[in-house]
């Protein structure tokens, strides 16, 4: 089990780095580092590709994965973005570049909803925060040595080949790693069964139970309650609207002012693939950082941390809005937008850990993919709109968006259960 587990968190991570290096190609095509200088529209065609093309994959392997097993899923995604690195390596003009990065965007994008589903149900809850933060922040950890990579335009055949190889090495590792990982027990549990209750209640703070009506007849209900095991309190579970719309608001808070301030940002208002270059370095270098940091933080309990983490993305927008007239000094700048990303890294840390909790075994990978497409709806939409913007509008949509997710956040803390050492064995 231990050998299992340890292929199981070294895979996903490895994954996670590769869907870093592919989602930072996009951005530095539009910043010129890879192709030469593009139009405006094209560069906006470059900047979209990725969040136009992930929700296909995050829906359509979503489905897949609550339906045919998880780690089929997760071994199927590895085809499409293995063709599509391969593609990328190779191509010099925009329109392979432009099919190779669907491809494989298609393939890391799909990969999400099954292994959130799959590291939630197969690791120990009192892990489980510290796993899904740190394997997903190696996302930012691929975005940051592909940026760093890229400060040498990479241009000639040697270049590209190093790509090449480096990703299908990276590939070939996680294969391998992948033949030791077992199938999810919860997910084989409700396929065999079609219905699960908690097998180990001492190991989890709340666990699935029915209800009774409140008729002396037996009868049981079919809403289930949460109930905490250690301090016997009754807590019931909010409802699926809320849940629903609480995820996707802070989805779209957090994922489009991370994508906006990262990756549009530069290109837009800071025209050059140097400067362009070293904004998206700094930025992905903040979120890798604050990945480590948040671990430890949100294993505590996801309640206070995810509130605490979206007040303080919202107030370095604030920060960075006042001080808008000296942004085109880079030392100013670039702390700024290291902290905002610092906050936007542990915001994301609280969906990655609350997606899966969150979720039933019967639709969670499909739900995790659906509650993903709410700001990767969005993204394409902020995109083409902020482009058009002076800086200060600029900033003043994250910082709108900032909020939104810390009203959320407030609503939560309010409504919501803390999700501490929660077992995932339920159905709905």
């Amino acid at each position: 089990m231990v050998i299992r587990q340890r292929a199981l968190v070294l895979s996903t991570s490895m994954s996670f780095i590769f869907w870093g290096i592919i989602g930072t190609i996009g951005p530095l095509v539009a910043s010129g580092a890879i192709i030469g200088s593009l139009g405006k529209n094209e560069k906006i065609i470059f900047l979209l590709v990725g969040p136009l093309t992930v929700p296909f994959g995050n829906l359509v392997m979503g489905i897949l994965s609550d339906h045919f097993g998880r780690r089929k899923i997760f071994m199927f995604t590895m085809t499409f973005y293995t063709l599509g690195i391969i593609i990328i390596s190779l191509s010099y003009s925009m329109l392979p570049l432009l099919i190779g990065l669907v491809l494989a965007e298609f393939g890391v994008g799909g990969e999400e909803p099954s292994s959130l589903a799959l590291v939630g149900e197969e690791t120990e809850s009192k892990l489980r925060p510290k796993f899904l933060t740190l394997m997903t922040n190696y996302d930012n950890v691929g975005s940051a040595i592909m940026a760093g990579l890229f400060f040498i335009v990479v241009v000639n055949i040697q270049d590209r080949l190093v790509l090449l190889i480096g990703s299908l090495i990276l590939i070939s590792m996680m294969l391998y790693l992948r033949l030791y990982i077992p199938e999810s027990k919860i997910w084989k549990k409700y396929r065999n069964n079609g219905t699960e209750i908690s097998s180990n209640p001492s190991d989890a703070e709340y666990e699935n139970v029915p209800e009774r009506t409140g008729k002396n007849d037996g009868n049981l209900r079919a809403e289930p309650q949460w109930i905490s095991v250690s301090e016997s309190v009754e807590k019931r579970r909010p409802g699926h609207l809320l849940i629903f719309i609480f995820l996707g608001v802070i989805a779209v808070s957090q994922y489009l002012t991370f994508g906006l301030m990262a990756y549009v940002l530069a290109p837009i208002e800071f025209p050059g693939s140097f400067q362009d270059t070293l904004i998206i370095f700094v930025a992905m270098c903040g979120a890798s950082v604050a990945g480590f940091i948040a671990a430890p933080l949100i294993s505590r309990g996801t309640k206070s941390y995810t509130l605490y983490s979206f007040l303080f993305g919202t107030a370095t927008m604030v920060f960075i809005i006042t001080l808008t007239p000296v942004l085109s000094n880079m030392y100013i700048f670039l702390p700024l937008l290291f902290a905002n990303m610092f906050a936007s890294e542990f915001a994301y840390a609280s969906r990655s850990v609350l997606e899966p909790e969150l979720f039933g075994t019967k639709f969670r990978s499909t739900f995790i993919g659906i509650t993903r497409l709410w700001p990767m709806i969005a993204y394409p939409i902020f995109t083409f709109y902020t482009s058009y913007l002076n800086l200060r509008d600029f900033l003043l949509v994250n910082l709108i968006l900032w909020a939104m997710g810390f009203a959320a956040t407030v609503v939560w803390y309010v409504y919501g259960i803390e999700t501490k050492n929660m077992s995932l064995d339920y159905v709905s």
